[in-house]
């Protein structure tokens, strides 16, 4: 408890610091400096840190050589508000006799710029999620919901016993929180020939309707699915052709499917 007592003091205390400084987007250095407290930076740009709270030794992915290694992946601009806005991506990597070994630790630091030119602190998350790096299918993005509502977009994709899949999850940049997720592709093509009865494959795709009204600001979908899906009952693939509407609700902070 008292462990627990302290992390979560470090942790505001951290935020309370950023919160009354600004930063230049442009100096990645001092970005991964500040954010990871980095005792070095590699040739690579990576910086180099030791695990200083709990937390951190559970998903700080150390190294073979005994260092946390984290990278600026990337950084995203949008506008919410008429306010200009940034994310700043950060991926941790694990590293096993000079090779990759794991997914990425995926840290967000979120800013907004002030009158002067500066970019302050909104919220800083630490190995908030798992994700491949970006060299191996994963991809981050940002997503927009309506005219002041955008979200984080963190594609993956996987491969396994023939089943090839790429998935899509969306996270609320008010909270960071998961709004949506959905398949975009799948098929078992890799273990079946397209001539099999069992072999499927479909596809997802959101089609956002900006010209509905809504109470809540955020736009209404219609999530539209074509190609075919396994069947059990019949032992075969049958189609998969449909729409459905979704619309965010405020009590769950998600997308809820619409009855209609």
């Amino acid at each position: 408890m008292k462990r627990l007592f302290l992390t979560t003091v470090l942790a505001l205390w951290a935020l309370l610091v950023f919160a009354q400084q600004t930063f230049d987007l442009e100096d990645h250095t001092t970005l991964l400096e500040e954010f990871f407290d980095a005792d070095t930076l590699n040739a690579y740009g990576e910086a180099l840190w030791e695990p200083y709270t709990f937390a951190d030794e559970l998903s700080g992915r150390l190294s073979d050589d005994g260092w946390v290694h984290t990278r600026l992946d990337t950084i995203l601009y949008y506008a919410a508000y008429d306010i200009p806005k940034a994310v700043v991506v950060f991926e941790t990597i694990k590293y096993e006799q000079g090779r990759m070994s794991d997914g990425a630790q995926m840290s967000f630091a979120i800013f907004d710029k002030n009158s002067d030119g500066g970019w302050r602190v909104e919220r800083f998350s630490k190995h908030l999620v798992t994700l491949a790096s970006s060299f191996y299918g994963g991809n981050v993005g940002l997503a927009q919901f309506g005219e002041n509502q955008w979200c984080l977009s963190l594609e993956m994709s996987w491969n396994g016993q023939g089943v090839y899949a790429e998935y899509m999850t969306f996270l609320n940049l008010e909270d960071l929180q998961k709004v949506f997720n959905l398949t975009i592709h799948e098929d078992n093509m890799g273990v079946l020939g397209e001539n099999s009865e069992r072999a499927y494959a479909f596809d997802k795709a959101i089609h956002l309707l900006p010209t509905v009204e809504t109470l809540t600001g955020w736009w209404e979908f219609d999530l539209v699915t074509q190609g075919t899906e396994p069947d059990d009952d019949v032992e075969r693939a049958v189609p998969a052709n449909m729409v459905q509407r979704y619309a965010f609700d405020w009590e769950t902070g998600t997308y809820m499917k619409v009855c209609r």
